[in-house]
């Protein structure tokens, strides 16, 4: 079963969304389809390696350069055997993976979401897909080698057939032909299928550095929580030790006697006045007869 589609795994990202934490859900969803994704890369590449090998047996069959079917033999060979090793620790971050997951989702169904903030601890994957990259950049090493072989080895083969032309032309009393920088193609046929190897297995690479950056954002997400765990904790105990330090500024106590009294009745006078104005009421002044 494909990792994104394991139960375990679609449980944990439901749990998470439940509980407010989408950013790890996120993350843990896209980790999931991109370790998927090296695995199905790899398995491209073993197929082409398959191919390449029925390749080099009609070759043998055809007669071609031995040394030609030699340097491609060994390139297979070691190829095979470092796409076997990168399988099985794709197999072993897949296995942690999910052994990650179903650990925090029996831990929330005991203890509650608090079981959740161990979301980091998938950062544990973290080396394995590190020596995966590395695995696979020797890989893209190897083949680059092996078409730098084939190219001098199309090369060697194209002069010599050019000498051998010429000089049956020298013999024939005809002048020697100048040849162009066409490559041999037969060679160039070979080379295709080593450079199908190098685009799969560069993807490879994307899928291990886009993982590689999802743990990191979870990382990051799981200590942005616990700095904010611990400076509400600090405010909880801060307002424990100097409660005054929260409580509010009193009100100044209400004031009683005749001089508050006739300052009311000034404000209240005053505001009839300006009221009126704007109504263009004549205002009388003095005292009513």
């Amino acid at each position: 079963m494909e990792l994104t589609n394991d139960q375990v795994v679609q449980e944990l990202i439901e749990l998470l969304n439940k509980n407010q934490q989408k950013e790890a859900a996120n993350n843990v969803g896209k980790m999931a389809a991109y370790i998927q994704g090296m695995e199905r890369k790899m398995d491209a590449v073993i197929e082409e390696l398959a191919g390449m090998r029925k390749q080099l047996a009609e070759m043998e069959a055809k007669r071609q350069r031995k040394s030609l079917k030699e340097t491609l033999t060994k390139t297979i060979d070691n190829l095979e055997q470092q796409c076997q090793k990168i399988k099985q620790q794709l197999f072993e971050v897949k296995t942690e993976f999910k052994e990650k997951a179903a650990e925090i989702v029996a831990e929330a169904k005991q203890k509650g979401k608090a079981a959740l903030n161990k979301m980091s601890e998938f950062t544990g994957i973290r080396d394995k897909l590190e020596k995966i990259r590395q695995n696979v950049k020797e890989s893209i090493t190897e083949v680059d080698r092996s078409l730098d072989r084939i190219d001098a080895l199309g090369k060697g083969m194209r002069e010599a057939f050019q000498k051998a032309s010429n000089t049956l032309r020298v013999f024939a009393g005809k002048p020697e032909k100048k040849y162009g920088e066409k490559k041999f193609s037969k060679t160039e046929l070979l080379k295709k299928p080593l450079m199908a190897k190098r685009k799969l297995l560069s993807g490879v690479i994307n899928y291990a550095e886009a993982a590689l950056n999802q743990i990191q954002r979870l990382t990051q997400d799981q200590q942005q929580q616990r700095d904010q765990a611990v400076q509400k904790m600090e405010r909880v105990e801060a307002e424990v030790i100097n409660p005054s330090a929260n409580m509010t500024v009193a009100e100044p106590a209400f004031q009683y006697g005749s001089e508050v009294f006739e300052a009311y009745e000034q404000q209240i006078t005053q505001a009839m006045t300006e009221k009126m104005a704007k109504q263009n009421v004549p205002v009388m002044s003095g005292k009513s007869r």
